[in-house]
């Protein structure tokens, strides 16, 4: 585990933030989380033990980007899946931090790079610790 550590009130941001986003594109959860798949931030629900979601996120983001380097130096901004159930998108809040979103059915929102942009913007303006080039935070 990071030694990665966030003040009470820039959760208590980043979860208002992360509340109205899931109202607005529909999602069943969204979790804002460490590299190492540390939870910083989740809102919704799965009925699961995040945990181990958070980490496989983490994984599968990673392999998506050492593809990309395969393949001439291709950077990845996101990787979804589609199931018959459930989607997923993740996404990059910095190099440190990743965005991991669970849809409803097998269709991602439209226009969703657009709405995750947004989010990220935002969460970077209310926490500018999220971009600085460290590991701990306070």
């Amino acid at each position: 585990m990071s030694d990665f550590t966030i003040f009470s009130d820039d959760v208590g941001k980043v979860r208002r933030l992360m509340l109205a986003y899931q109202a607005s594109v529909k999602a069943d959860y969204i979790v804002l989380c460490h590299r190492d798949g540390s939870i910083i931030a989740e809102v919704g629900t799965l009925g699961i033990d995040a945990t181990p979601l958070a980490v496989l996120s983490t994984a599968s983001f990673d392999s998506a980007r050492q593809v990309g380097m395969m393949l001439g130096g291709e950077n990845f901004q996101s990787v979804s899946y589609a199931g018959e159930k459930r989607s997923i998108y993740i996404s990059p809040v910095d190099e440190a931090l990743l965005l991991v979103q669970v849809f409803p059915g097998s269709r991602l929102p439209n226009r969703i790079d657009d709405f995750n942009r947004l989010l990220v913007e935002k969460l970077v303006d209310a926490v500018p610790a999220f971009t600085q080039n460290t590991s701990k935070l306070r």
